[in-house]
């Protein structure tokens, strides 16, 4: 019988697991990036196996990508204690062979032989379990096809688990709940971070803004955009009542005719594009985050997200040159091996930072990690959820993970990364590109109160200046909120390259508590 080695659940886990089994061993949980949803997997394995010891159990495990595949391998072996040999992996050119009694397969290999697979091992009178993870992609038509087994293998032989933290995607209702099973069990990141499941974390939103040229093509692209949807309008009225992306939608559909309307649908959708990229490639964000990623090192562990690959190679490139073999990178557009490195080389902590795209929103596992700087982002609520998920993992011990939102006021980008709601307080500063510097209202004031003091005491021009500098660094971080006491504690603990900055903290802290 499998067991979980030297692992304890947590309360929502335990009833997780008990929705799940009194489901008929189906269904799906929507919990919270970091809270541990890979170990309620193997749990459910090891809960099946105590259940049903006279059956032979074949486990497959569907991951969206490679990197993801490789973390089940290890996770399986470590947690349950299974040797190499019984975990297979399936995608692209690696494909082992599948009649191991865990098979890993990434989603685009898996959509053509994880259903003849499985119903393979159904002839071969063994019992299924499958684990769709991140499984609000597995509903598409594409992706649907891994479930075309249904039809053809005994329910009573048949288990399943959705897993993600935002899974009501795409046909959830049409295919995932009849495929999978209903969703179980809400585990939302409010509630990890009050169960102390996740780590603390503290959100720093900053205002960035466009350059005079940036701003004159955004105006420009705005005051386009406004005629064409007054056009629009005449012929559908509510066409631009529905959120952004159902209005996207429904122009993609207009765009396919033929007439004027079809003309003015995909002007408009390209005005659309063109207003997006505008926002996204400001110059500002590049240098924001550069100056933001240099008072956080060298004691944070940082990843750093772009939208664009161009984007992400300026970034790397500005950073690479500020701190050579410190940075790596991580995108669609490199080799696999290179991603590989870059990944391990981060993982092991031989890189301090990691700058990527799109390709790390969903699974990365570094609990190392201490803080995530959102350059640029798409408006989907599941993308912000997911970012966030990738920092607030528990692990590393610098204090409250930190996630700082760049975001450009007066535009249609959100101020927000997190709904109203979650309870999470966020801590507005703004980036001043002409200074290079951020300004933190509350904070500075304090800073500027505990600077004067320390020069109306005789200190000489060389601490001062050095105060100074510690109290820049204060302005993204939130030490200056703890306790006299434990900035005390830290002062003691600290590496002489740090113990300046902790007095600078002290000196601040006694100007907040006064």
């Amino acid at each position: 019988m499998l067991t979980l080695k030297s692992i304890t659940l947590h309360a929502w886990q335990t009833e997780c697991l008990r929705r799940w089994s009194e489901n008929g061993f189906r269904g799906i949980a929507g919990a919270a990036t970091g809270a541990g949803k890979t170990i309620l997997a193997l749990a459910a394995v090891c809960r099946l196996s105590a259940q049903f010891p006279d059956v032979a159990l074949k486990v497959k495990i569907i991951v969206p990508k490679i990197f993801l595949a490789n973390q089940w391998r290890d996770d399986i072996q470590r947690i349950l204690g299974i040797g190499r040999g019984d975990v297979g992996l399936y995608h692209g050119t690696l494909k082992e062979k599948s009649d191991k009694q865990f098979m890993v397969y990434v989603l685009n290999t898996a959509r053509w032989c994880a259903a003849r697979h499985i119903m393979r091992d159904a002839r071969a009178g063994n019992s299924v379990f499958l684990i769709c993870d991140e499984c609000h992609h597995f509903g598409s038509p594409e992706n649907a096809r891994v479930f075309d087994f249904l039809p053809h293998i005994p329910p009573e032989r048949y288990f399943a688990l959705g897993l993600s933290a935002t899974p009501r995607g795409e046909r959830f209702e049409e295919v995932l709940v009849p495929s999978v099973g209903k969703e179980i069990y809400r585990y939302a990141l409010e509630d990890a971070s009050r169960d102390r499941v996740t780590s603390d974390y503290a959100v720093f939103s900053i205002a960035v803004y466009f350059s005079p040229d940036e701003e004159e093509k955004y105006l420009e692209y705005t005051e386009k955009i406004r005629k064409l949807k007054k056009t629009l309008r005449r012929a559908y009225p509510s066409l631009f009542d529905a959120d952004g992306r159902m209005v996207i939608q429904k122009l993609s559909v207009l765009a396919k005719r033929r007439d004027d309307i079809g003309k003015t649908a995909r002007l408009l959708w390209v005005l659309y594009l063109r207003r997006k990229e505008t926002v996204h490639a400001a110059g500002a964000r590049l240098t924001c985050g550069a100056e933001l990623t240099r008072l956080l090192m060298p004691d944070r562990r940082i990843i750093l997200f772009t939208e664009r690959i161009e984007t992400a190679e300026k970034l790397f490139g500005l950073l690479q040159k500020n701190y050579p073999g410190k940075i790596c990178k991580y995108h669609s557009g490199m080799p696999p091996q290179a991603k590989r490195r870059s990944l391990e080389s981060y993982r092991q902590g031989e890189k301090t930072a990691i700058v990527c795209c799109r390709a790390l929103d969903e699974g990365l596992n570094v609990p190392e990690t201490d803080a995530g700087v959102i350059i640029s982002m798409s408006g989907s609520p599941r993308q912000r959820v997911q970012r966030i998920g990738r920092v607030v993992r528990r692990g590393g011990g610098v204090g409250p993970k930190q996630i700082y939102y760049l975001h450009i006021p007066g535009t249609t980008e959100s101020s927000a990364i997190l709904p109203e709601g979650t309870g999470t307080t966020t801590r507005d500063l703004y980036y001043d590109a002409r200074r290079n510097r951020f300004v933190h209202p509350g904070y500075d004031e304090l800073a500027a109160q505990a600077l004067a003091k320390l020069s109306a005491s005789g200190a000489s021009v060389p601490r001062i200046e050095n105060a100074e500098k510690q109290f820049i660094r204060g302005s993204v971080r939130t030490d200056f909120l703890l306790s006299e006491k434990t900035c005390m504690d830290r002062i003691a603990d600290a590496k002489p390259n740090e113990r300046d900055y902790w007095i600078a903290m002290l000196l601040v802290i006694r100007e907040k508590d006064d």
